[in-house]
């Protein structure tokens, strides 16, 4: 159930609408890891999807600290890395000092959707950097190209993430880390990377639906629904999640700086927040 855990769910009415939304959902009886859902729906399963969609939005939409839209100044690089509270050196991973959540870090905190884009992006574009070689863009963040040259692609990943990231002590910061790390690692693993205009867009679709699953997992958590069918369901609402913002516009980001690009991601998920509430035509 992604990364609920043992979290209970926000509980209040816009999030009960979308568990009611998800119950009335049906579930196939298929299990395993095939196709997420059949390429062609009726058309009252996707009234009911995108019924779904719209609440999850609204919901993503209301708890966000930021209303749903990034500040007009957007967001200082320095308030989207995990930075160390010690000496330790940045350059080198941070390595040695106790680090200073900049994400939700406890139950009272208001949840940090367009922010945590921002800040997933902000290791997305690590990764590009890393990928092309661009020494100038890793040092926005802290990194240095020889260094990371110098390690196994899955240990760049988890340097990436963990300087851009930090650790995850709120299950909406695990959210984020497991959006931001399917596509660091299909960047520095894949041997064809996804370009950075449909990795950016990917990792905002990947985000929704992480934090999403964040609230949704704790109705399974409380027993309303056996693995299975909320397995199947997840996948239903993944892929027409995917369907839903796979034309969303995403500007040319080769040339853009970290903070540039991290300003996108945030900008483009306040976009498909706004897409998912509206009525399709």
């Amino acid at each position: 159930m992604g990364t609920s855990g043992s979290y209970g769910g926000s509980g209040n009415a816009d999030w009960k609408q979308a568990h009611d939304a998800f119950d009335a959902l049906p579930g196939s009886a298929t299990s395993g890891t095939g196709p997420p859902a059949p390429p062609d729906l009726a058309d009252g399963q996707q009234q009911l999807l995108d019924k779904i969609l719209n609440a999850l939005s609204t919901a993503l939409q209301k708890d966000d600290a930021d209303h749903g839209s990034p500040p007009a100044t957007g967001y200082p690089l320095s308030a989207l890395l995990t930075s160390p509270q010690s000496s330790g050196s940045r350059g080198r991973g941070g390595a040695g000092g106790i680090r200073t959540p900049t994400g939700r870090a406890g139950a009272g905190s208001r949840r940090q959707v367009i922010k945590g884009s921002a800040r997933g992006a902000a290791a997305l574009a690590g990764a590009y950097a890393l990928r092309n070689g661009d020494a100038a863009r890793l040092q926005e963040l802290g990194l240095d190209l020889t260094e990371l040259r110098s390690l196994r692609p899955l240990a760049q990943v988890s340097r990436i993430l963990q300087t851009v990231l930090g650790d995850a002590g709120h299950p909406d910061e695990a959210a984020l880390r497991k959006a931001a790390t399917r596509y660091v690692k299909a960047v520095l693993v894949d041997p064809d990377p996804p370009a950075q205009q449909d990795g950016l867009r990917g990792l905002v679709t990947e985000w929704i639906y992480e934090l999403s699953l964040v609230e949704l997992g704790s109705q399974k958590a409380q027993g309303d629904l056996t693995a299975q069918q909320a397995i199947s369901k997840q996948r239903l609402v993944r892929s027409w999640l995917e369907r839903r913002l796979k034309n969303i516009d995403v500007p040319d980001t080769r040339r853009m700086t970290v903070r540039e690009f991290s300003a996108t991601a945030a900008e483009v998920t306040g976009e498909a927040l706004r897409m998912l509430r509206a009525r399709r035509s």
